[in-house]
């Protein structure tokens, strides 16, 4: 089959497991929700911008909808907004929103197909963040992009994911496929997720593979690895981590990690957590690798305390160094490391 014409076939096979049915005639739920997340940071990078800076998190707020079609099949839909600027590290006054998510779809008992602007299967199964600022350091791949389709499906302890992405006039009916999938057996958890760039004469892949080991009820531990071929670019030009989003053309930001475009690279990972009633220690180690830029490493640990289930506070502290040949992306090109303490107020 065609490959512009697999997302279609998938759409009209979940149309068919829902039929023949009864027509239900309830009025959809509508849900409102929030999350605030806001702080301060410190990055200490030698450069003329150092120092202590107002920060969001990326706090948003949006609204979900389900609506029971029949009773074998329901409808959704999900509209998702950013309280601040792409371009901005901090919320603003009359500064613009940015959308995050806006999807419609369907599930049944077969599972749950959608479409829109929506979070990537590789972001849902090898890249969401460990840390409280919801970004991290030295991970590959985007987290959200346009135009997605995506099927996804449980049995048993193994769930999956088919999506495909259209984007762009540009002569390809299908930019992107990816596929992802987890396997949970007790207290271990094992994710794999590759997305395929097809755009344009690029043909490469980015493979992700990430465990978690539940040791005790308090302790957890995971290890996770990226791996993006030379010719792999959707989500490779740009630096990645939590202070990337100071904007690079201002003389003495910091733009956190360059991705190295062009270039076999990967990124690797360990990290450790400990629960003890309120209190949530964690840390992770990682190395970022580009063939020929070398490597960057990270430590980051952080504490949070949680003052209602829906109310913590945290702590954190990152620190990035370099070898000899690849340096993170600051006008000084020195090592750097950055304190934040933040609030985050779930609703």
């Amino acid at each position: 089959m065609n490959k512009r014409y697999i997302p279609l076939a998938i759409f009209a096979y979940s149309i068919g497991l829902a039929s023949p049915f009864t027509i239900a005639q309830e009025d959809p739920s509508v849900d409102f929700y929030g999350s605030i997340r806001t702080g301060v940071d410190n990055v200490d990078a030698d450069t003329q911008d150092d120092g202590a800076n107002g920060r969001d998190f990326l706090s948003r707020v949006g609204f979900k909808s389900q609506l029971a079609i029949s009773d074998r099949l329901s409808g959704f839909a999900q509209v998702e907004y950013g309280l601040r600027s792409d371009n901005l590290v901090d919320i603003q006054q009359n500064g613009d929103p940015t959308l995050r998510l806006a999807l419609v779809g369907l599930q049944g008992s077969w599972g749950q197909i959608s479409y829109g602007s929506q979070t990537l299967l590789w972001h849902k199964y090898v890249r969401n963040s460990y840390f409280s600022d919801g970004l991290d350091s030295v991970r590959q791949g985007a987290i959200r992009d346009d135009d997605l389709l995506q099927y996804t499906h449980s049995i048993g302890a193994l769930s999956f994911g088919l999506g495909a992405q259209f984007e762009g006039q540009d002569g390809d009916s299908v930019d992107q496929l990816q596929i992802g999938g987890q396997y949970t057996a007790g207290p271990v958890k094992l994710q794999a997720a590759y997305s395929s760039d097809e755009r344009g004469e690029n043909t490469g892949g980015l493979l992700g593979l990430r465990a978690f080991w539940q040791v005790t009820e308090q302790f957890l531990v995971s290890a996770y690895t990226h791996r993006a071929d030379e010719d792999y670019d959707l989500y490779a030009g740009s630096a990645t981590g939590n202070v990337r989003l100071r904007d690079a053309s201002i003389e003495g930001r910091v733009n956190g990690i360059p991705s190295c475009v062009g270039e076999e690279r990967d990124s690797t990972g360990l990290y450790g957590s400990y629960r003890i009633g309120s209190n949530l220690f964690h840390a992770r180690y990682a190395v970022d690798n580009c063939e020929d830029a070398g490597d960057v490493d990270s430590i980051k640990v952080e504490y949070v305390r949680f003052l209602n289930k829906k109310y913590r506070a945290w702590i954190a502290y990152e620190d990035l160094s370099n070898d000899d040949g690849r340096r993170p992306t600051t006008s000084s090109g020195a090592d750097m490391s950055e304190l934040q303490v933040g609030v985050r107020f779930d609703f």
